[in-house]
């Protein structure tokens, strides 16, 4: 009898020895091995997620660095004599211009960066129809010297693509979550005495990502990234699949080079080079430049919506009144057939990138950036506008004269808005399940992120 107990005794000291092993050890490791299994799957599938939140750690701003992108190098840019002149402004814009590491996902034909128009027209609202007749596709970008104060020179790049999507499955569980026509992209500021970019802001899902040379700021905004370039003037930048959000490309994305990626450089004088519409490497792809002249054109209206008319721009953005007392508004969202979408969501002109958590309104980044970076980056920078482009082009009159005119305001809310991304994960606690519970986090949000 005692034989009996000792021996019931023994098997379930021995099942319970088990289960706790395999709770501590083999369940870790086969929920990892399934998020692995899962996330290769994905990417084999649909094509690799970009990172959007990500360790700071990562991130060496005490090492010099000087990435080697594969692919042959930019143009040299022949010389412009300085001046207020559009050739010289032209320099800087082609002098400057990113290389483009662009990520692409199981739709490549849509992760190509083109030119708004680059079916022949102005109207959005058929881009996406017209695509497929316009392969093989040459890449182009949308570049401009936005404006020039005392001390900086603002330089804006806009990545638009026909059409935003994301994961199947979150398709078919809401539309919000695609549509037609895609504008992000970044803007740097040049500082006038280093002639080099020393600040930088990308639209990165509706919000700016800052990125600068030192990792310092007195700013509003945290600084989430290191400003990587090649030759001191060409600023690397990472565009994503799929949702595509553009910031300053990370030591980390180079990395990662290898898998569904297209390299894109400024052509110049070389003969074009076509993206292929798939998810092989490619590196030497070029893009081709355009200014924004035509939509500061339509900037203003009319303002055709439903999905139907020629316009560009759908919706207003009230900025304040004319001195006839004619409301001053101008086009808040890119035409398209699915104007019926949620405000968010809908395509957007750089100046209607707005973050709603901090104090800039609305309109102003774009067409006043020196005051958006004064604030961002807590900088003592000149609002003495030489030369501004979309005030001038769009409105036809001096910054100051529209200064006198906008009654715009901000939305700020109250919170913090980074602090997923500003987190500490790094498991500094000596109590063991702190430092468990802080690892699995950080697992987690690896498997999320890679997975979308």
């Amino acid at each position: 009898m005692q034989l009996l107990v000792f021996g019931r005794a023994g098997r379930w000291i021995r099942w319970t020895l088990r289960a706790f092993l395999y709770l501590i050890i083999g369940l870790p490791l086969t929920l990892i091995i399934t998020g692995e299994i899962l996330i290769q799957v994905n990417e084999l599938l649909l094509g690799e997620q970009a990172q959007f939140r990500f360790d700071k750690e990562t991130i060496r701003w005490d090492v010099p660095f000087t990435p080697q992108i594969p692919g042959p190098h930019a143009p040299v840019i022949k010389p412009v004599p300085p001046g207020n002149t559009p050739e010289y402004h032209q320099y800087l814009v082609e002098l400057f211009s990113p290389i483009i590491i662009q990520k692409v996902g199981h739709h490549p034909k849509w992760d190509i960066p083109l030119f708004l128009d680059f079916d022949g027209n102005e109207n959005p609202r058929d881009n996406v129809v017209n695509e497929p007749q316009f392969r093989p596709h040459h890449a182009g970008i949308h570049g401009e010297l936005t404006a020039e104060t005392d001390d900086s020179y603002y330089l804006l790049y806009c990545l638009y693509h026909v059409k935003d999507y994301d994961h199947p499955i979150r398709e078919l569980l809401s539309d919000w979550t695609y549509h037609d026509n895609d504008d992000e992209g970044i803007m740097f500021r040049v500082d006038k005495k280093l002639m080099k970019v020393t600040e930088a802001e990308g639209w990165y899902h509706n919000l700016f990502f800052l990125a600068n040379l030192t990792g310092k700021s007195l700013g509003s905004e945290p600084i989430q990234g290191r400003i990587l370039s090649e030759d001191e003037t060409h600023v690397v930048v990472f565009g994503q699949s799929m949702g595509h959000g553009v910031r300053c490309a990370q030591i980390f994305d180079l990395d990662n080079l290898f898998s569904n990626t297209k390299i894109l450089r400024f052509q110049g004088y070389r003969p074009a080079v076509p993206i292929d519409v798939d998810r092989k490497v490619q590196t030497d792809g070029t893009y081709a430049l355009q200014g924004f002249d035509e939509w500061y054109k339509q900037a203003l209206g009319p303002f055709d919506s439903n999905g139907k008319g020629n316009s560009m721009f759908e919706k207003t953005i009230p900025l304040g009144q004319y001195p006839n007392g004619k409301p001053m508004v101008i086009g808040r969202y890119i035409a398209g057939v699915d104007y019926g979408k949620g405000g968010w969501v809908r395509p957007k002109p750089p100046w209607s990138w707005d973050d709603e958590f901090d104090n800039v309104p609305i309109f102003i980044w774009h067409f006043f950036p020196s005051y958006a970076f004064s604030s961002h980056f807590g900088l003592n920078l000149s609002h003495r506008y030489l030369y501004n482009s979309p005030v001038e082009k769009t409105f036809h009159m001096k910054p100051d004269e529209l200064r006198k005119y906008l009654t715009l305001t901000t939305k700020r809310v109250f919170g913090n808005k980074w602090s997923t991304l500003q987190s500490d994960r790094a498991p500094t606690h000596k109590a063991y399940w702190v430092g468990i519970n802080l690892v699995l986090k950080r697992y987690l949000n690896r498997l999320f992120n890679m997975l979308g």
